[in-house]
């Protein structure tokens, strides 16, 4: 979801469904984690950026953060480097254009590029 509704959450954790609400603040993310969301999705993620996370993982290390929108080819790395659990994107890896004309290639390149800067980040070492 783009946005947190920590009953959702709640409903979804005594299911053992997983939810992974949108939050923006340290406080949003804190009761994602507290209402039972495993991950929670840092959106926009553009907002404050891979420092951003650093920030709010070294102070909060039980979150699990999941930045999205504003994570992209060149800077996923970045995010994982500083403290995100994982990153999502999408439109930077299916570009829509070459989507449109069944580029496979550009895709199959796209995902070559983001998983070359995701490997350099290394393995994901819960705090």
């Amino acid at each position: 979801t783009p946005a947190l509704f920590p009953d959702v959450v709640e409903w979804c954790a005594a299911r053992n469904i997983v939810c992974v609400p949108g939050c923006q603040t340290p406080t949003e993310l804190v009761t994602a984690y507290r209402a039972g969301a495993p991950l929670q999705k840092l959106f926009p993620g553009v907002t404050g950026g891979p420092g951003w996370v650093k920030a709010v993982s070294s102070a909060l290390p039980f979150l699990s953060i999941n930045p999205t929108s504003g994570v992209d080819l060149d800077n996923a790395g970045d995010y994982l480097r500083n403290g995100a659990a994982s990153v999502g994107l999408v439109a930077p890896l299916f570009d829509p254009v070459a989507v449109a004309n069944e580029d496979w290639e550009q895709i199959a390149a796209n995902a070559a590029k983001v998983m070359a800067n995701v490997r350099e980040a290394g393995p994901y070492v819960r705090k």
